[in-house]
């Protein structure tokens, strides 16, 4: 009886050794599979990259006094503001806007300095920045530690204008009110923001992120620098503004700021969201880019 029951004890541990191991293979081969399944899907991703990182826009362009490119928004209506965002988002509705030019890319240090040097203009000023302040020399990042007023100067420098808000909007978003620039999910490769994820800490070289430009062919309009627009902020405006050509609030304390940063989360770039500050205001995560009325080029 003891042998008997030594045999079943002996066969039973062989069993479920047996059972132990074909676990382990089928473990092994689930995650060899699983890692096959990722290398087709990288795969297949960086051939999706190749094919959606073409620079094309079907829009007119122009080259501006400062030989940076514009991209043409063409005239109608496209749908500001948002329902599910702040209160200053409210309430979305259509907006009727005329044609204008907007710069394809956010205003650089290269093309900043290149104004200071013609203007005998004032440096940029960054009072507080957590990187090496190197980064905010690089040529073709976009340029940072600028007031609305700089921004404004460079512009009319530049035979141009700061966009108005509605106007920076429209170029962001399209005609049918895209939470991104991109679309409506927070897609890879397509912004650089808060964290290293993006390959960025900090601002990126302007147009690094080809997948994320807008549906005109304009880059960067979500993160890396947020943008001065011309507009006064009042939080009750759109409440109380016109449908066509809506020119902003007037004399308020604040302008009006686009487009998250660098530094923002994923609710702080969308594009209906909007952000204020003194028009003195100057730090690291916001520039600017102009814009300029179609009428003006005819």
């Amino acid at each position: 009886m003891r042998d008997k029951n030594l045999m079943v004890a002996v066969i039973g541990c062989f069993a479920i050794s047996i059972i132990f191991l074909l676990v382990i293979i089928w473990e092994i081969k689930k995650s060899i599979d699983h890692d096959e399944k990722l290398r087709k899907l990288s795969v297949k991703a960086k051939n999706i990259e190749v094919e959606d990182n073409r620079d094309f826009s079907i829009y007119e362009t122009f080259v501006g006094e400062d030989g940076r490119e514009m991209v043409l928004i063409p005239e109608g209506i496209f749908t500001r503001g948002s329902t599910s965002g702040g209160f200053d988002e409210k309430p979305e509705q259509e907006i009727y806007l005329d044609a204008f030019y907007v710069d394809k890319y956010e205003v650089t240090v290269e093309a900043y300095n290149k104004f200071r040097r013609a203007a005998n203009y004032v440096e940029t000023s960054v009072p507080f920045f957590q990187g090496d302040h190197a980064i905010l020399e690089v040529p073709n990042h976009p340029v940072v530690g600028v007031s609305w007023v700089d921004a404004v100067n460079y512009c009319t420098w530049a035979g141009k204008r700061l966009l108005t808000e509605a106007e920076w909007e429209k170029a962001a978003r399209g005609t049918h009110g895209l939470i991104y620039p991109w679309g409506n999910e927070i897609l890879d490769k397509r912004v650089n923001m808060s964290g290293k994820a993006d390959g960025y800490e900090f601002m990126a070289p302007v147009g690094s992120f080809p997948m994320g430009r807008s549906v005109y062919g304009v880059y960067d309009m979500a993160g890396n620098v947020s943008e001065w627009v011309e507009d006064w902020y009042d939080q009750f405006y759109y409440q109380e503004a016109p449908m066509m050509n809506p020119p902003g609030a007037e004399n308020k304390k604040n302008r009006v700021f686009r487009g998250g940063s660098w530094d923002a989360r994923r609710v702080d770039i969308r594009t209906s969201k909007r952000f204020a500050a003194t028009p003195g205001r100057k730090d690291s995560i916001v520039g600017f880019r102009c814009g300029k009325s179609r009428k003006e080029e005819k």
